[in-house]
């Protein structure tokens, strides 16, 4: 609701500044439903989970025009338990977003916490449900999803052609490489078609360890709108420590704990099928470990949404993932990492 009452309270109330010449919007995701997880070793589980869809999150974020087509720019957005009132992202408050830029025929440059251009792609790019219910990352974990005390620029479309790069700082004394991380994409958008190219790197250094090598991941996505229906594709190449993180590194299913691939790559094909007010979405996930361990695994996943209006719409969803040769990965949803290999989902999600 832009320049809303609210907005505007809100506004007066932190900076008492005038929206003369702004604009300002407050925004958010409540979503909440029922989480049914199976085939765990600590047996079934049936939970009312906040976020699986989306997570549940409200932000504000605004501009302010300086003149000569260049603005300033701002957000904050912070991520919550709708079931339970509490925030996430560690109990932070404003834990998804946390930038402020400069926005003109350059492009844009904005600095703080943000995603990376990394998980951007596997978000908007690679997979059709967006890494909510039944998503895609709990096989195909990015080393990156938001970045602290980050500097993103991102130019301006030229041709149906743009790009971004991300430079985010580890701020180790003595050693400006430890924590250090490097990412970016390639991308062009025309039409029916998207295509992204998207890298990130993080050095695994801290103020004790030193040299542990980097983790490097690679990821091509694209997507096409045939008419009837919409396909979707993602190919990741993860190479290094701590590159391919487990979505749960607990034993789900008994035995040894599984162990986090060094060397991987992941597939993604999916197909989103719109029917009038209703949307059908399956999609197929492999991971291929490439280290002696061997830990494959894959998942299929059916989704349908119906909307209820442009702002609210139900969805229930089916995930099932097969796991080899020791490993863990468990079925989950934007919100939860969930704890068996089969997570079934019905849910409500109002956007304002």
């Amino acid at each position: 609701m832009k320049t809303s009452l609210a907005a505007s309270a809100i506004l007066t109330l932190y900076s008492g500044a005038a929206l003369a010449q702004s604009a300002l919007t407050v925004y958010g995701v409540l979503d909440v439903g029922v989480s049914v997880d199976r085939g765990g070793v600590q047996g079934n589980a049936t939970r009312l989970t906040s976020g699986m869809a989306t997570q549940s999150r409200w932000g504000v974020r605004g501009s302010e025009d300086l003149g000569e087509g260049l603005s300033a720019v701002f957000g904050i957005e912070g991520g919550f338990s709708a079931d339970k009132g509490t925030s996430t992202q560690g109990n932070t408050l404003f834990g998804r977003i946390a930038i402020v830029g400069l926005r003109g025929g350059f492009g844009s440059l904005t600095l703080g916490l943000q995603d990376t251009p990394h998980f951007s792609t596997l978000n908007a790019v690679v997979d059709p449900l967006r890494n909510g219910i039944a998503r895609s990352n709990n096989l195909m974990t990015p080393t990156g999803v938001r970045a602290r005390n980050s500097i993103l620029y991102r130019s301006k479309p030229v041709n149906g052609f743009f790009g971004d790069f991300m430079y985010a700082a580890g701020e180790v004394a003595g050693d400006n490489a430890a924590g250090r991380a490097l990412g970016g994409s390639l991308a062009y958008s025309a039409g029916p078609l998207n295509v992204r190219l998207a890298y990130h790197q993080r050095n695994n250094d801290t103020a004790v360890l030193k040299n542990t090598g980097n983790a490097r991941n690679t990821l091509l996505g694209a997507n096409y709108d045939f008419g009837p229906a919409k396909g979707y594709f993602g190919y990741a190449v993860d190479k290094g420590p701590n590159s391919s993180p487990l979505n749960n590194p607990a034993a789900s299913f008994g035995g040894a704990a599984p162990v986090a691939s060094t060397d991987s790559t992941s597939l993604l094909l999916g197909v989103a099928l719109p029917l009038g007010t209703s949307t059908l979405i399956a999609t197929y996930v492999r991971k291929d470990d490439k280290t002696a361990f061997n830990q494959d695994a894959s998942q299929i996943a059916l989704a349908y949404l119906y909307a209820l209006s442009k702002r609210s719409d139900i969805y229930s969803s089916y995930a099932r993932i097969r796991n080899k040769n020791g490993a863990a990965y468990t079925a989950g949803n934007s919100e939860e990492a969930g704890t068996g290999d089969k997570q079934f989902t019905f849910g409500l999600r109002h956007r304002f």
